[in-house]
């Protein structure tokens, strides 16, 4: 599928800078700043409430003014998506970039067949009919695993399992060969036993056409297993960001230490340390660093909001790091 010129190869694909959400005269976003590079897998990590979601619904337009106000900058291969029409929204979404929710059950629609909802972004993207639409949407259901893929397209959604839900999501997101894809939770609502082939499935399709991908996770040991880099963000801030491996292993942020901390590693003997008290709620977000309420390193310094801070690959936002 032909591609608009962009900018060139090296500029990051996403980029997030000073970027603020609110919902009335609260923040649930603040501040947030991160980057995505062409051919990268980017992971969100943090507990719920944290705010992965909302960036993940942002970034593809489904949380916009006058719903929300927006401040700062979300940049897509050049372009400024924080003010951008609803008409060109349309042509991203789907196109260029594609989304996964994490509950296909809900996501799907019960009233059309899986063949009638892929259909629907190879007809309006690629101007599909008849016959050619019909087989590259047989091809999709073969590309994520689903077996007898032409009669898989007569079916309700309600007459396949969760996990061959799940594959019908991942194909509808990737049919127009996305530059971007979302997978918001994609594996919560599944079975356990399912979970690891489903994220299997979508690092394959994703790196087979060279995409760029950002994962809404809560597990830090499964971003590291995945995603490039981590952006780890607690209450609608920006915490910590690092290639995975390095801040899996060496966290320096007390949330990320204290979230590998609650990580169960297979043939090692440890006792999880749950993190005390809770994500505070919109309307009792605490001045400066939101996450001092909870951390055993906190002072009176942390009454001011600690800075973003970069050393090359890594950033943290503590006064105590």
């Amino acid at each position: 599928m032909d591609r608009p010129p962009g900018p060139a190869e090296d500029t990051p694909l996403l980029s997030l800078q000073a970027f603020s959400l609110a919902r009335g005269k609260v923040d649930v976003l603040d501040n947030v700043a991160f980057e995505l590079g062409r051919g990268q897998t980017v992971g969100l990590i943090g507990e719920s409430g944290a705010g992965k979601s909302t960036i993940a619904l942002a970034i593809i337009g489904l949380l916009r003014p006058p719903e929300v106000a927006l401040r700062g900058s979300i940049r897509f291969d050049g372009v400024e998506l924080t003010g951008l029409a609803e008409a060109q929204y349309r042509r991203l979404r789907g196109n260029r970039i594609g989304l996964v929710f994490q509950d296909a059950t809900a996501a799907l629609n019960p009233c059309f067949t899986v063949g009638a909802q892929l259909a629907e972004p190879l007809s309006r993207h690629l101007g599909l009919r008849g016959t050619e639409r019909r087989q590259r949407s047989i091809e999709l259901l073969e590309s994520v695993g689903i077996g007898e893929a032409a009669l898989r397209l007569d079916a309700f959604p309600h007459e396949l399992s969760g996990g061959m839900q799940q594959r019908v999501m991942i194909a509808m997101a990737l049919a127009c060969d996305p530059q971007l894809l979302i997978a918001d939770e994609p594996t919560s609502a599944l079975d356990v036993t399912i979970q690891a082939q489903i994220m299997e499935l979508i690092l394959e399709r994703v790196r087979a056409r060279s995409a760029s991908a950002i994962f809404v996770l809560h597990d830090l040991a499964l971003a590291a297993q995945v995603c490039d880099r981590v952006v780890v963000l607690y209450a609608g801030q920006v915490v910590e960001v690092a290639p995975a491996g390095e801040l899996f292993a060496a966290p320096r942020h007390p949330y990320t230490r204290a979230l590998r901390a609650c990580s169960i590693e297979l043939g090692q003997e440890q006792a999880l340390a749950p993190i005390p008290g809770s994500v505070p709620g919109l309307e009792d977000l605490p001045a400066g660093c939101r996450f001092a309420p909870r951390c055993d390193r906190a002072s009176a310094r942390c009454a001011q909001t600690p800075p973003l801070v970069s050393d090359g690959m890594r950033s943290v936002a503590c006064w105590h790091a």
